[in-house]
């Protein structure tokens, strides 16, 4: 956002949604939030080739992250000092902070909205068939928990 060329309209997602919020050259119109209500942003992909032939390292990596969301529902500060020293990208730990404690900011790994995102894809023509189920898209080993 360095200002020397004109944008007219942008998404992202965090950190650099707060990054460039601070900018006086943004100016705020609506959020994704707004548009599809709090969704998944990230997720993290593997083939299902790996996942049928290693369930039970999936099912590992799936309980690190769900202690990750613990620690930082648990310990904000904390949180966001392991953000701020890892990351590539330069936030200070007060700024990780406040990002984590935004009220839009949700930290699970059961997929929410991912359907209404679908959705919208599909009104969009950027995909051709919706899926008939959020579960359809994810890991079995997400299946039972109540996403969206």
């Amino acid at each position: 956002m360095s200002g020397k060329t004109e944008i007219n309209a942008h998404f992202t997602s965090p950190p650099f949604q707060y990054i460039e919020a601070k900018s006086p050259n943004v100016h705020r119109v609506l959020s994704s939030t707004d548009y599809l209500g709090n969704i998944t942003l990230d997720v993290t992909f593997a083939p299902k080739k790996f996942v049928d032939a290693n369930p039970k390292m999936t099912q590992a990596f799936i309980d690190a992250l769900d202690e990750a969301n613990d620690l930082i529902a648990k310990d904000k500060k904390k949180a966001a000092e392991i953000f701020s020293s890892s990351s590539k990208v330069k936030v200070e730990p007060a700024d990780a902070q406040e990002m984590i404690e935004d009220k839009d900011a949700k930290f699970d790994t059961t997929p929410n909205g991912v359907m209404n995102f679908a959705d919208f894809m599909h009104r969009a023509s950027l995909i051709k068939t919706v899926p008939s189920k959020w579960s359809d898209m994810f890991v079995p080993q997400l299946a039972d928990r109540k996403g969206s």
